[in-house]
Formats: C-alpha cells, sequence, structure tokens
C-alpha cells in the first residue's frame, strides 16, 4: 500500500456502515495526538509543502475550471451533458441485481455505484431496493410506503437503475430470474472497488467509459458524473444558495466537520484548533494581496462554527447553519426516520448544498472518517491529478488524501 500503512476494514453492523482505516506503523499517531487536541502527525509538513507547491503556482487555470465545473453542476443542461447510463439495456434473459441501499446517504450511494458498475460488467440490470434503509421515511413505520419506491433517491435525484414498475423489474421478480447483490460482493475485491491500482476497459451496453485502460477511480469518478443528478427543484435551489453566498465567484477553502453519531465508531474527533493550523500556512497561497480568507464550512454539528469564529474572527466563515431554522448539534442516522418532511427537506437541502461547496473549492480540509469525503473528492473534476491530491487534506490520516480514499 506504500509510505508504511497497512488497511484494516471496520465493520460497524448497528448502522449499517462500513468503514476502512488507515493506521500507522508507528503506534496509531492519528489517535494518539487528536485526545490532546495537538496535531503532531509526521505527515503534516509533508502534505503543507505539497499544498503550498500546488497553491503556489499561478492557478488561474484551475480557479476557473473549479468554477466551471461547479457551474456545470448547476446549468439546466446537466442530463444532455452527462446522460444517465442506459439501465434497461440488458439482455431480454439476464438476471435482474437489486442493490441494497443502506447507511447514509453516501455511504449507500457509494455501494449503489460500485453495485452498478458490477452488474454492468455481468450484462445485468439493477434496481435498487431501501426495504431496510434508515433515508427511507417508511422505515419508521416498520415498513415501507408503496412497497418501498419513491421514498429516497426517487425523491431527490434522477432515477439511479431501474424504477420498480418498470416492466424488466416487474418481469424478472414474477418469474424469480433476480438476485440481491450484497455489499460484500463489490467491496471485499479490491478490483471491484475499483481502486486505482486496477485498469479496466470498460466498454458494457449500459455505459461505456471513452478512455483505454482507464483506473478504478477515474472510472468512479466519471461514472458518478453520469449516474448522480439531483432533481430540477433541488439542484435549483443548491445553486441558488451557493449564488447567494458568493461561493462560486471566489476562490475559497472548504472545512468539512463531522460529529455526531461517529461517536458510535470511536472516532477521535479533530478540535477546530487542528483544522486552523492545517488552514493557517495555506490561506494566504489561496487568497492574495491581503484578501480576507473565506472558508465555507460543512458540519452536522453546528457549535463548531461558533469555535471557528472565535479562533479566528478575522476570517470569513460561511455556512449553511447560518440559515438553519432548527440547529443541528450532529447527525445521527437512527434520528432520520423520526424526522417530519420539512425537517428532512431543510435536513438534505443542507447537504446538498455542502456537497457542492465541498467539491469546488481550492482546498479541501476534512475527515476520512466519512463517507461524505470519498463523494465530495469524487464530484471533483478530473483535469489535474496532483492538484487534487495535494489540496484535498484529511487532517487524521495521510499526506495524500487519495492514498486514503482509493481504498474506500
Amino acid at each position: 500500500m506504500g509510505r508504511g500503512f497497512h488497511a484494516t476494514l471496520v465493520i460497524i453492523a448497528a448502522v449499517g456502515f462500513v468503514t476502512l482505516t488507515l493506521t500507522n506503523n508507528n503506534n496509531n499517531y492519528f489517535h494518539r495526538s487528536l485526545k490532546s487536541g495537538q496535531l503532531q502527525s509526521p505527515h503534516f509538513a509533508s502534505r503543507q509543502r505539497r499544498a503550498i507547491a500546488k497553491l503556489a503556482h499561478p492557478n488561474e487555470t484551475i480557479s476557473k475550471t473549479l468554477s466551471t465545473a461547479a457551474y456545470s453542476y448547476c446549468h439546466g443542461n446537466d442530463l444532455l451533458e452527462y446522460p444517465l447510463p442506459k439501465y434497461d439495456a440488458c439482455p431480454p434473459d439476464s438476471t435482474l441485481n437489486i442493490i441494497p441501499f443502506f447507511g447514509g446517504m453516501t455511504n449507500a450511494l457509494k455501494f449503489v455505484v460500485l453495485g452498478a458498475l458490477m452488474s454492468f460488467e455481468e450484462n445485468r440490470c439493477f434496481t435498487i431496493s431501501e426495504k431496510d434503509a434508515h433515508l427511507n421515511p417508511g422505515h419508521r413505520f416498520g415498513k415501507t410506503k408503496n412497497g418501498e419506491m419513491g421514498n429516497f433517491v426517487d425523491h431527490f435525484f434522477e432515477g439511479i437503475g431501474l424504477p420498480h414498475d418498470h416492466p424488466i423489474v416487474k418481469e424478472r421478480m414474477a418469474s424469480g430470474n433476480y438476485v440481491v447483490r450484497e455489499w460484500r460482493q463489490y467491496w471485499d475485491s479490491l478490483e471491484r472497488r475499483r481502486t486505482s491500482l486496477h485498469n479496466f476497459n470498460y466498454n458494457t451496453s449500459m455505459y461505456s467509459h471513452p478512455a483505454a485502460n482507464v483506473d478504478g477511480v477515474t472510472l468512479k469518478r466519471d461514472f458518478i458524473r453520469h449516474m448522480w443528478h439531483l432533481l430540477p427543484s433541488y439542484r435549483d435551489s443548491t445553486c441558488q444558495a451557493l449564488k447567494d453566498q458568493g461561493i462560486f465567484d471566489t476562490d475559497y477553502i472548504a472545512l468539512s466537520v463531522r460529529r455526531g453519531d461517529k461517536t458510535a465508531e470511536h472516532f477521535a474527533f479533530p478540535t477546530m484548533r487542528v483544522y486552523i493550523r492545517e488552514a493557517e500556512n495555506l490561506v494566504r497561497h489561496v487568497f492574495k494581496d491581503g484578501e480576507i480568507p473565506k472558508i465555507f464550512v460543512a458540519t452536522d454539528d453546528c457549535k463548531t462554527l461558533h469555535e471557528l469564529r472565535r479562533l479566528r474572527p478575522q476570517w470569513t466563515f460561511i455556512s449553511q447553519c447560518d440559515l438553519l431554522a432548527e440547529i443541528q448539534t450532529g447527525y445521527d442516522i437512527k434520528k432520520i426516520p423520526k424526522m417530519n418532511g420539512k425537517q428532512r427537506e431543510e435536513h438534505f437541502r443542507k447537504f446538498f448544498v455542502e456537497l457542492y461547496a465541498l467539491a469546488f473549492s481550492k482546498l479541501y480540509i476534512g475527515v476520512a472518517y466519512t463517507n461524505v469525503a470519498w463523494w465530495a473528492y469524487m464530484m471533483r473534476p478530473n483535469f489535474n491529478q496532483d492538484f487534487l491530491e495535494d489540496t484535498f487534506i484529511l487532517v487524521d490520516y495521510s499526506p495524500l488524501g487519495q492514498e486514503t480514499l482509493n481504498y474506500w
């Protein structure tokens, strides 16, 4: 794996999450250093040098590329530019794959991506099952509304996979020609996990990648751009919120702060001083000529925003937390089914804005113990791999965020 790291797969069965943690052979420096509230990682200086090297160069082109990528998610021709896969282009006698939707949104979508790529290689269509999904409102009643259809994926996104009322799905279900594909079938193998260690000539009737011998990370990134589209109403509200806050018009740094139910997985949370120290030496390379640093904060615990502002009152911190009707004090997946419709809408509208802002920042500073990092990294445009890796900082692990993300 390189740089003295080894992979450990940790399964948190109680909430259905899968987390890949990378630990250093040198006494697990991460948990020791964060518990003391100090950033003592031996990789700190290395990743600072890498980030500075990228940010110090004239980067108007990079800024324009990030801004253009952001606007590409916002204009009305999104589906024309990045059309959906041909979900129904499987052979008539092929088996239907059923992909379970479980865990938080980015966790669930990550496994749908892997399950879809596996299905297409097998020349099979797939449909998503929200039968046991916490994100499905029917979960709160111990059952799913309308036989589980239309409760999360169809509510927020353009169709992913075949809908349950599609003739192919109906025929396969009636004939018994279907199989549930559990997450281990496209996770335990690094090849099916599509890491950068593996290359693919991915050419199927449902989706084909234009490049030959494409690495797994690029394949996933490009496939997500075709698979994942917010419905127009959510896309428009997301983009309007970012426009109102001036996010896409100037360079900015994004902080991703995840707390909440991650305590159940025994993670030590970085303090806000850790985030500040990580950003301190980099702000002058993002903001020139005395420009006031603009920092977008994406967090499930809005109390952290007050701490950041206290530590650096001279910086401008922007967050959706300032606009909420109900303050968020930490995401807990078990509470999602208990939300009413208004709370659910506010929660996910905020989340979509945060994902967009994280993905298109000049500099990302976050943590590796959340799938939000994986999804935001995959949303970043595939234009300069070195820049993307060295400006995507995970304060809890390796000098390169991508080194960690590669094994997700």
